[in-house]
């Protein structure tokens, strides 16, 4: 018999995955910061592989192009503000 999942542990499961969505941008960032950054075709190689697999593992296209241009905004413009 599996064990019952409450809305309790559902939560803190999410917690935890945001953490490391939140940590993971912040390496994300910190890596943008070497060397000078990302150019245009680096960014938008990356955004390519980024659509591709987030198709490959059904999520809704239209939202992750969101997210990940979001992402490279945010990346792009950590490099700027510091």
């Amino acid at each position: 018999m599996r064990p019952m999942v409450t809305l309790v542990d559902i939560v803190g499961q999410l917690e935890k995955i945001d953490m490391e969505i939140i940590s993971l941008l912040e390496e994300r960032v910190r890596m943008c910061n070497q060397e000078g950054g990302l150019d245009a075709d680096q960014e938008t190689e990356l955004f390519s592989v980024w659509l591709e697999e987030s198709a490959e593992k059904g999520l809704d296209e239209e939202k992750m192009d969101k997210i990940g241009r979001l992402i490279i905004g945010v990346s792009r413009h950590s490099l700027e503000d510091e």
